[in-house]
């Protein structure tokens, strides 16, 4: 038997070995009874029954604190950690320069070609040298004067093994390496797709569902590669008819010595077909009644302590190549330099660690308002720079970069603790700041009685005097799940015609209506208030007309005290938030006491009298009570306790109007020389920085020689325009300010707190914000596109339109 061949069955059967006897047995210590209630009950609601509207909301949450745990688990090897360890911190935003020194001590020390040696078992050690040295920014054609890719294009020319084909075929896939290492990939993926069984669409071996499942990693780097794709779409496919259990995990029933299933050939698939861009949080083939792959692993709880190093490392990567590919990245995280694979991923990471910057932020008590405010426009005047680099990358490598060159840049913002030498003259300081501008035809008296504070500047944009008080702002999640309640249909774009429609959902019955997430709210060219949205359970995504005709909130926030089971198959009672740790089943029409709704994430939860924790979705229960609430979430008129300060502006240039500023507060207090942070509730949506409490900025105050500008408004609720038409102001005011004037035009009542960046709209007509984590509120977008900053520091052009639509 030739050498090659000798090393490439031996190194199968010790694989083998160490995943049955040694790995194995760990995972199975940890995880042995939860492994076994997940394949008979299920830990989740989804698995259960059979529904997929949390797969894709909490398990996102669960995948973030299981790369967490990872990479914790990781950090503590220390000067230990290597070329994997590496390129998981290096997704992770977790790497330090001493760990990058340690991972490349390791490839020098253990990668046999650099060490001294020959080519290791199938090409294991190459690939991983490849890997950690390209995320750390080493050459890995000039290690110390050697090499590495050099040596893999040899053993590419004559594989040693199968195993050695994929291994070089993605060690060389990293990068782009010279003309050598392009024609030993071509010839690579050639061989590998010659060796897919044509009959199964699979790929042979003592362990089919590892290898084919490198198979598949190594043509999604090379999807460009002749007959890539092809033979791409036939392995996911016949995974799914061959390989895909009901529990979420992969095993080949063909094969019982070595096709059970185990935890590493699940994390291993698991990665691979995310690489192919498929969605691992649902289940896979619209197979209700599975558990989504990524679930399974979770499940099994890979990155627990006392794992094995190579498990926790395989488990984390796979789960960051889920987000990866879920936050919209195109093939493998190890395709470092493939055009635009990382650009949108990256992008959704560093507006994620901006909204992180700008919490710490907010949350130094000692630090004064002017500094807080100079902090927060500094991390949005980085984070629009990095945002035009990484839309202006063409690697991903590029894109990494810039996104931790910018990570690194929020880091080194810092936040003044020094009071202001000159403070200026301080407002009435409340506990809840509310501005109201009311009708024009009904203020009338609040102006007058207010003359003597009026500035004496004539202007058409309402001034109003910005409070702030001492709480840090709850976040909220910054998307909606809502469900279809009548026909809906889907267009690939926001220009509604026949050809454009690619789907449409008909009305159905509550526990089978259709779900969505919804990632933006906008008006279209044809004038309709419209929604883009993804389809929870196909994966689509398009535009449709927005609404409360047509959708409403999937999950109850409101103060249920008791429901009504409605699902044919029932529910599960749990003993955590998350939906785990089952305690009993209950049956369809059971009564359940509710002590209260719990945020988690995208998607509620319920928490029963008893302790434990229910689903607050709405296709499975049904709200038989709801404990009315102290605050009317739209009322018809809106109302203030004038009790704080109230300011008025002198009538519009045309003279026949006045506006009346109102500031509210239960209980005023006057402080000289400090401010703090109101406690409000603010509306985070996708692609957006939430609107976050600074001290105030004055705004832009209109002159009658300042040049104008105008701009155009649409108000819409309900699927209806509640109001339209141009306003002029000058040039230089944000786009609240030309909503003020349009609510004066207008006469619509109007309801804010904050100022400049910290604006945030709270009511229009009547329709009005809900409490925090309800999603219920004002969504404003410019010219079609939603900013990244508030409407109080957005600077309008001549000419922009503004588009506000109310989130039921």
């Amino acid at each position: 038997m030739k050498r090659k061949q000798f090393l490439y069955w031996f190194s199968i059967v010790l694989g083998i070995f160490l995943i049955f006897f040694s790995g194995g047995n760990s995972s199975r210590a940890d995880t042995s009874s939860d492994v076994n209630s997940a394949i008979s009950t299920g830990l989740t609601e989804i698995a259960q029954q059979g529904s997929q509207i949390d797969s894709g909301a909490d398990t996102a949450l669960d995948v973030d604190s299981a790369i967490s745990a990872g990479l914790a688990e990781i950090v503590q090897k220390g000067s230990k950690i290597d070329a994997w360890d590496a390129t998981c911190l290096v997704f992770g935003d977790r790497i330090t320069d001493l760990q990058a020194q340690y991972a490349y001590k390791s490839i020098l020390k253990n990668n046999d070609f650099l060490s001294g040696g020959s080519q290791g078992l199938n090409g294991i050690s190459d690939v991983s040298a490849v890997n950690g040295l390209v995320a750390i920014g080493k050459d890995p054609t000039n290690v110390n004067g050697k090499n590495l890719v050099a040596n893999i294009v040899k053993d590419a020319n004559n594989p040693a093994s199968d195993y050695s084909i994929v291994n070089d075929l993605e060690a060389l896939s990293t990068g782009s390496y010279g003309q050598a290492s392009e024609t030993a990939r071509t010839s690579l993926t050639k061989k590998l797709i010659g060796m897919q069984d044509q009959k199964t669409g699979l790929w042979n071996g003592l362990d089919k569902v590892d290898y084919t499942a490198r198979a598949i990693l190594a043509l999604s780097m090379n999807t460009n590669q002749p007959g890539a794709a092809d033979a791409l779409n036939t392995a996911v496919k016949a995974v799914s008819n061959h390989f895909y259990q009901e529990n979420g995990g992969f095993a080949d029933s063909s094969n019982t010595m070595f096709g059970a299933e185990n935890v590493y050939d699940d994390v291993t698939m698991t990665n691979a077909l995310a690489s192919a861009g498929v969605n691992v949080y649902v289940p896979l083939k619209g197979k209700t009644d599975y558990v989504a792959p990524v679930q399974r692993v979770l499940d099994q709880h890979p990155v627990s302590a006392g794992n094995s190093a190579m498990l926790i490392q395989q488990a984390t990567w796979a789960f960051e190549q889920a987000r990866f590919t879920r936050n919209g990245g195109k093939g493998s995280i190890f395709a470092f330099n493939q055009t635009d694979a990382a650009k949108y991923g990256e992008i959704v990471s560093i507006k994620a660690a901006a909204i992180t910057k700008k919490w710490s932020i907010i949350d130094d008590p000692q630090a004064t308002a002017a500094a807080q405010s100079d902090a927060l426009n500094l991390v949005d005047q980085i984070l629009a720079t990095y945002v035009s680099k990484l839309s202006a990358d063409s690697t991903s490598s590029a894109a990494i970069a810039d996104r931790a060159a910018g990570v690194t840049a929020f880091n080194h913002v810092t936040v003044s603790h020094a009071a202001p030498a000159t403070p200026v003259t301080p407002p009435t300081v409340t506990n809840n700041n509310v501005t109201v501008v009311n009708n024009p035809a009904s203020s009338s008296s609040a102006s007058s009685s207010s003359a003597a504070t009026s500035t004496s500047s004539s202007s058409s944009v309402p001034i109003s005097t910005p409070t702030v008080s001492g709480k840090p702002v709850k976040k909220a999640s910054h998307r909606s799940i809502v469900y279809a309640l009548t026909t809906v249909k889907l267009y690939r774009s926001s220009n509604f015609t026949k050809s454009n429609l690619t789907k449409t959902y008909k009305k159905r019955a509550r526990i089978n209506r259709p779900m969505f997430l919804v990632i933006s709210q906008q008006t279209n060219k044809q004038g309709h208030a419209i929604y883009r949205v993804k389809d929870m359970n196909l994966g689509k995504t398009g535009y449709t007309l927005s609404g409360s005709k047509y959708f409403a909130h999937a999950y109850y926030s409101a103060k249920v005290t008791r429901i009504k089971v409605i699902y044919p198959k029932g529910i599960n009672e749990y003993g955590k938030v998350n939906l785990t740790s089952k305690k009993r089943h209950v049956k369809k029409n059971a009564s359940l006491s509710v002590r209260k709704v719990v945020n988690y994430g995208l998607s509620n939860r319920m928490q029963l009298t008893n302790g434990r924790y229910i689903t607050a979705n709405k296709k499975l229960i049904l709200a038989t009570k709801i404990k009315k609430s102290s605050q009317n979430t739209r009322p018809s008129t809106p109302t203030a306790t004038t009790t704080g300060t109230s300011t008025s502006t002198p009538p519009t240039n045309s003279g026949s109007t006045a506006t009346t500023t109102t500031t509210t507060s239960s209980k005023p207090t006057a402080t000289t020389g400090t401010t703090t942070t109101t406690n409000s509730p603010i509306l985070i949506h996708l692609g957006a920085t939430p609107t976050l409490p600074v001290a105030p900025t004055n705004p832009v105050t209109p002159s009658n020689d300042a040049k104008t500008i105008t701009t155009t408004i649409s108000i819409h609720a309900d699927g209806a325009t509640i109001a339209s038409g141009s306003i002029k102001v000058n040039s230089g005011a944000s786009a609240f300010d030309a909503l003020q004037a349009f609510a004066q035009q207008q006469g619509l009542a109007l309801t804010y707190k904050g100022s400049g960046a910290t604006t945030y709209v709270t009511g229009i007509k009547g329709y009005n914000a809900g409490p925090a984590g309800t999603m219920t509120g004002w969504l404003y977008s410019v010219n079609g596109t939603e900013p990244d900053s508030s409407m109080g520091a957005y600077t309008l052009k001549d000419g922009d339109s503004i588009s506000m639509t109310y989130n039921k």
